[in-house]
């Protein structure tokens, strides 16, 4: 058996070891007296803290600290731990010779002889700067994601709005078959949903099975998919039918969606009043004039299609300038009030009528297939204007005159037919109101012109002993023959 002995002696031994380390770059490797004063230097310490070993060596180890830790007594606190425990271990801020901070871990150890004596200390220091600079940049990555979250948390607490994020829950296949929700925020409540401690780790289609009905389950789903956001207003009836609007609107979050949901039921009701103002007469609640033009070309529309006519009324109240006069305007909005409920009881569900301006009305009257059917629509109208009004003390007594267009036989369009019927109404007046006209011909005359359109005969048409042209109670001796003259449509305020 060979036996290899190590043939150096302890001194070369102790040189090489030394050489050994002063050659390490990584760590920066120092030995201190029992007062801290430095004693070695290797290569590493150089190129840690700046100095050379010329420069170092001697000096106390607290140049190599920050101020306020050698304010604080630091550099005595690491050696009397070091002392009392043998080994000490930490991190914190050191200082190059160049004035530049650096965070550093270091180990220091106490050196003793063989009797035990405390002969000096030993230093281990690694520059941990640029891992201290990647942890600090963590850090304030954590924590600025944290105070965003606390943030967003705080606005959806806030929110009046209902905010909740579900997740999906999937088959074997992969298909969504429902949502879980995961948080919910206080608002859930508030907006006729279940209790945010009910719906929490519960399902979409169980809990929100109305909305559901109405589409959300699917739009959500939708969402996922595609990734593209979707808001949609959706009406629901809960069980004593009351209804509701519901703004929704949901975005990806993951595999699953953030939905915001917000009552809009009030916003919904004044869209509509908002639309039916613009659309009807604030006092008697009659169509305007803004749906005069929509009403004609519809009726006009199927009268082409289904080869009939379409009567356009003109109806002014006669002398209604002297109930202002006379009981005051708020008598005379109470009578128009019941003028335009009496003129909409008079004709059918599918004619008009529009309060044109004033005192004067619109009655569009499509389907007509023989000219009877206007005057018998008309004898109503007379009629139902000739009731007397009964308003507190007062019983008032009124008449209307009545002109008529009738489309294709007066004209094609929508401003000449009502042109034309105010034409015709301003015969009616002529020739003593309380009657109505047609415009420019005989009734026998359009009917023998239009056959096709009429599909009747004059003695069809007309009641028997009415004459043609003028309906009025008086005898037809009676009756003045004044033609009808042009003359601008009436503005509000005038009266005839």
């Amino acid at each position: 058996m060979i036996i290899s002995r190590d043939s150096r002696t302890p001194h070369t031994r102790e040189k090489q070891f030394q050489e050994l380390v002063d050659s390490i770059e990584i760590d920066g490797i120092f030995m201190l007296d029992c007062a801290g004063h430095v004693l070695t230097w290797n290569r590493g310490a150089e190129m840690c803290k700046g100095y050379s070993r010329q420069e170092i060596l001697g000096k106390h180890f607290k140049i190599l600290f920050v101020p306020e830790d050698v304010k604080a007594g630091v550099p005595d606190l690491l050696l009397a731990k070091a002392t009392r425990l043998g080994r000490y271990a930490g991190e914190g801020w050191r200082l190059r010779k160049n004035g530049e901070r650096f965070w550093a871990t270091f180990v220091v150890a106490a050196m003793r002889d063989p009797e035990g004596d405390l002969i000096g200390f030993s230093k281990v220091i690694r520059d941990m700067s640029e891992k201290k600079s990647q942890e600090d940049s963590l850090l304030a990555s954590q924590e600025a994601l944290q105070e965003e979250r606390d943030r967003m948390y705080a606005a959806a607490e806030s929110s009046l709005d209902a905010i909740m994020i579900c997740e999906a829950m999937r088959d074997a296949g992969g298909q969504i078959r429902d949502f879980f929700f995961t948080y919910l925020n206080r608002s859930v409540e508030k907006l006729a949903f279940p209790s945010p401690n009910l719906m929490l780790g519960g399902r979409m289609r169980v809990l929100l099975r109305d909305l559901c009905d109405e589409g959300l389950f699917e739009k959500c789903k939708q969402v996922v998919f595609s990734g593209e956001p979707s808001i949609e207003d959706i009406l629901v009836e809960d069980p004593d039918h009351r209804t509701s609007w519901f703004r929704i609107q949901a975005v990806k979050l993951k595999d699953g969606v953030a939905i915001s949901a917000s009552d809009i039921t009030d916003c919904k009701h004044n869209e509509q009043m908002a639309e039916h103002l613009a659309h009807h007469d604030s006092l008697t609640g009659l169509l305007n004039r803004s749906l005069l033009a929509d009403r004609a070309d519809l009726s006009i529309a199927f009268a082409r299609r289904e080869g009939c006519m379409v009567g356009f009324l003109l109806i002014d109240i006669d002398e209604f300038k002297r109930i202002n006069d006379t009981f005051g305007h708020a008598v005379g909005d109470a009578v128009l009030c019941t003028v335009a409920s009496r003129l909409s009881s008079a004709v059918r569900a599918s004619d008009t009528i529009i309060r044109f301006g004033g005192d004067e009305f619109v009655a569009i009257i499509p389907g007509i297939h023989a000219m009877k059917e206007l005057v018998v629509v008309v004898d109503k109208i007379l009629q139902a204007i000739r009731s007397p009004i009964v308003n507190g003390d007062h019983t008032i007594t009124l008449t209307c005159s009545v002109g008529i267009a009738v489309y294709p036989a007066s004209a094609l369009t929508v401003g000449d037919l009502l042109k034309r019927a105010d034409i015709a109404m301003y015969g009616s007046k002529d020739a003593g109101k309380n009657q109505y006209r047609f415009f420019g011909h005989h009734a026998s005359e359009l009917d023998s012109n239009t056959p096709d359109l009429l599909g009747a005969s004059e003695s069809d048409d007309l009641p028997q002993g009415a004459d043609p042209t003028i309906a009025t109670p008086k005898p037809v001796s009676q009756r003045k023959s004044n033609p009808a003259r042009a003359r601008p449509l009436k503005t509000k305020g005038e009266s005839r």
